[in-house]
């Protein structure tokens, strides 16, 4: 297999992986080619000589982390165990018409300011249920009687 045979059977991968970026919400096609070769190589550097099926896998999980981490860094997220918080901010980021995607990876004063400008968008914890004493009330129950015969 030749290396012009290999390019022309990633390019579906790679068409899949830019769409991919699309959806999260970038629009600026240099960066999401960039960032879509990227991915691809990670992928094959992970899978080798698996089937494009594998390494479309590989790649949509590098993209899924990446986007991850540039959306964790810009809202100041601490590294944690809880995935809760992260996905708060993907989704509001995702419906969010004010904060261009593309910026995640721009590091500049946009992303600098993601957190505040996300903010009345990340959904508020409730607190939890108040225990409260509730005072006896009296029950009293009638019984009737049927006075069919």
């Amino acid at each position: 297999m030749t290396a012009m045979t290999a390019a022309l059977d990633e390019s579906p991968v790679l068409e899949r992986i830019s769409a991919y970026w699309n959806q999260l919400g970038l629009v600026d096609e240099d960066l999401i080619a960039s960032l879509s070769r990227d991915c691809l190589a990670s992928a094959r550097r992970r899978v080798g000589r698996a089937s494009s099926a594998d390494l479309l896998r590989r790649a949509l999980e590098e993209a899924q982390r990446r986007f991850d981490h540039a959306l964790a860094t810009a809202a100041g997220l601490p590294p944690s165990n809880d995935p809760h918080p992260l996905a708060a901010a993907r989704a509001a980021l995702l419906l969010s018409d004010t904060f261009p995607a593309d910026s995640l990876f721009a590091h500049d004063d946009v992303t600098r300011h993601l957190k505040e400008r996300l903010a009345h968008s990340l959904p508020q914890p409730t607190p939890p249920e108040a225990r409260v004493t509730m005072t006896p009330v009296p029950l009293s129950f009638w019984l009737f009687k049927s006075t069919d015969h």
